[in-house]
């Protein structure tokens, strides 16, 4: 693949709720692909949970990557590609499928399309840990709710 090819990148920005600005996430996004010499070819922020299915941006990036549009997908941090544990490393094996690699720029996580003990072990564990951090505040929300209902 030729060396201008090489520096396409796709930044990725998932909030959950239209109230969390995505600003400052889109800045960092930014920088990281300046900083490693990237190009940004596709930019995608989306609105949704990290545990829905139906994400169109995310389905945007996954496409670029089976086109061979893009070369690495920069997020965040992880939850931010998803919460459930299975989608996320599902979606990961479709990116390195495609020769795509990624990163999750807060954790220091670079995952290259070639498959590495330490690097799979890593993302099986920090997706692992997305997923329990999702159900932690899954589990607050419905004790707030039942307080709140107990308190009239």
């Amino acid at each position: 693949m030729a060396a201008r090819q090489r520096l396409r990148a796709a930044l990725y920005h998932r909030v959950s709720t239209r109230e969390q600005n995505p600003r400052l996430a889109r800045a960092e996004l930014r920088a990281a692909a300046a900083a490693r010499g990237r190009r940004v070819a596709l930019e995608v922020e989306e609105t949704a949970s990290g545990r829905g299915s139906v994400r169109p941006g995310l389905d945007r990036i996954l496409d670029a990557a089976q086109r061979g549009a893009i070369d690495v997908v920069l997020v965040q941090r992880l939850d931010r590609w998803g919460r459930s544990t299975l989608d996320l490393l599902a979606n990961l094996r479709r990116l390195r499928s495609a020769g795509v690699g990624f990163v999750a720029i807060a954790q220091g996580l670079e995952v290259r399309p070639q498959h590495d003990a330490v690097s799979d072990l890593t993302l099986t564990v920090l997706a692992a840990a997305a997923e329990f951090e999702r159900a932690v505040i899954v589990e607050r929300t419905l004790d707030g709710l039942a307080a709140a209902r107990r308190a009239g």
